[in-house]
């Protein structure tokens, strides 16, 4: 009886590239970070921040949903009703 074993072709990404023994080879590039003082950074981040707001302003949606007008109505009557029993009771005074 043979045992054969298959190559696990899952996940490629995740396995081992082959070992290089010798003369280790240098990488293309390599990342060199950027510096900024914290003037400079605050002074991008209102810019940035300023130009948000500003768009978005501009900008209003269309279906915007408005306060029905029996809301209002209800509101007014209430308002009323309150002011009527409010001077009933400074009269009574």
């Amino acid at each position: 009886m043979e045992v054969v074993v298959k190559n696990n072709i899952a996940n490629k990404h995740m396995h081992n590239g082959k070992y290089v023994l010798g003369v280790i080879p240098a990488p293309d590039e390599h990342y060199v970070p950027v510096l900024y003082s914290h003037h400079q950074a605050t002074k991008d981040y209102n810019k940035l921040n300023a130009d948000i707001y500003t768009e978005r302003g501009k900008y209003k949606p269309i279906d915007r949903k408005k306060t029905p007008t029996s809301v209002f109505y209800v509101l007014g009557a209430t308002a009323l009703a309150l002011l009527y029993k409010l001077t009933k009771h400074i009269v009574k005074k």
